[in-house]
């Protein structure tokens, strides 16, 4: 008897149960670490023994005003726990100390959603800003060396001290997340936004994911954080589930560094035997809203992918926010809806170029001439209509649609979370 394999999918801060015949199910492809480690003790015993020395207690030195730089709720930096005890070691009375969140284009977060992201105490305690991209929120830096204007939140300038928090995983641009780039784009304006999400970088075969040397959207971040007086950082390494594995503390360079060459352990995966179809599941934060659950269109389907040209695509994914209410995001889905040949449209944006938003509408767009990609959920429907994949309301029917394309004798591979997941074919 073959019999079948029960299987869960994170949806939401859930799961999705289905099943897959065992003879055609490939993998489970699952990430090397995982398990919980208390955040508090991580925190401490980083910056009680920080990178090459560089201490927290030396960067205090001056009575400087502090400004500790946060990533949005789109990201698990573990901000409850890890501001109250970070403060604790900064705290003093000659200083200002001031939180401001990095979201990018993402919405500026109001008073609820700070509370929820920092906790009320922290929220009552200190001045909170959301970044955001009105024009009195922003000033010129200057501009790096390939002429990117370096546009960002002009209180970067009202502050002798400022403190990065970042969350280190894989990014389809930088190769990871975490460094300079809580700072280079999550406190960027849009004009600078734009310039980096283009599509010089984004064509460039340096510029994917896991790519950190000799990635010119990596080097172009580095450029614009050296603007910017960044003495210390904190980037955290969580597991699938974004739980906690490894803190890192100190000099922002070493801190990245570090920090990558962890989470390259922990997150990418070499497999020896394309598959027909994939699997795959994002789960909370990131399945918020159809813009951040597209991004693991380009995490599965990257520069080696797992997954057999012709083959089919899944993405399962709760969507709860629609496709998502910020500048960006209405860009994108708007450029999505008005697509009418995805070959016309890759050429148009290579030609022609794109703004941030557009940007991740062309990087949905490229996969789609060679792969076909299918959304899974619950009732959203509605909105989902009329973009150039098809939507199912449970994983079934999507298996349906894609054994018609590949064949029901075709393999699979179901990656539970695919934005901490880089899963290549070997070389």
């Amino acid at each position: 008897m073959i019999g079948k394999i029960d299987l869960k999918i994170p949806y939401g801060n859930g799961s999705l149960e289905f099943s897959l015949p065992r003879s055609r199910l490939l993998d489970i492809l699952r990430n090397k670490k995982s398990g919980y480690k208390n955040i508090t003790r991580l925190l401490s015993e980083s910056l009680d023994n920080p990178l090459a020395g560089y201490r927290l207690e030396d960067v205090l030195s001056g009575l400087e005003d502090i400004l500790i730089v946060v990533p949005d709720n789109t990201r698990k930096a573990h901000l409850k726990e890890v501001l109250p005890n970070l403060l604790k070691r900064i705290r003093n009375s000659s200083r200002s100390i001031d939180i401001i969140v990095a979201t990018g284009l993402h919405k500026k977060h109001d008073a609820r959603q700070l509370k929820e992201l920092l906790g009320k105490d922290i929220f009552k305690r200190h001045k909170v800003i959301s970044h955001e991209q009105k024009a009195g929120s922003l000033t010129n830096f200057g501009y790096t060396g390939n002429g990117i204007p370096i546009i960002l939140n002009k209180n970067l300038k009202r502050y002798g001290l400022v403190i990065s928090i970042g969350v280190i995983e894989p990014h389809l641009y930088a190769g990871y997340s975490g460094g300079a780039k809580t700072v280079g784009i999550g406190l960027a304006g849009a004009d600078t936004i734009n310039v980096t999400h283009g599509v010089k970088f984004l064509d460039n075969p340096l510029t994917k994911i896991g790519s950190v040397e000799d990635n010119p959207f990596q080097r172009s971040l580095w450029e614009i954080v050296d603007k910017v007086p960044v003495r210390f950082a904190v980037n955290i390494v969580n597991d699938p589930d974004g739980k906690p594995l490894k803190i890192f503390s100190g000099e922002l360079k070493k801190v990245f560094a570090r920090g990558v060459a962890y989470a390259k352990e922990t997150f990418e995966v070499a497999v020896k035997i394309l598959s027909e179809i994939v699997i795959c599941g994002i789960g909370y934060p990131k399945d918020v809203n159809l813009y951040q659950a597209s991004r693991a269109i380009n995490y599965i389907l990257n520069d080696r992918p797992v997954i057999k040209k012709g083959g089919v695509l899944i993405v399962v994914a709760e969507l709860r926010d629609g496709y998502g209410d910020s500048y960006a995001e209405k860009l994108f889905f708007k450029a999505l809806e008005n697509i009418s040949s995805l070959k016309e449209f890759v050429t148009r944006v290579k030609r022609q170029g794109c703004i941030a938003g557009e940007h991740r509408a062309y990087m949905v767009a490229k996969p789609l001439l060679d792969y076909k990609i299918a959304f899974a959920g619950k009732g959203r429907k509605k909105f989902m209509e009329g973009l150039p994949f098809p939507y199912f309301e449970n994983i079934c029917d999507a298996l349906r649609y894609a054994d018609g394309v590949a064949g029901k004798s075709s393999k699979i591979y179901v990656i539970p979370r695919a934005l901490s997941t880089i899963a290549r074919l070997e070389s």
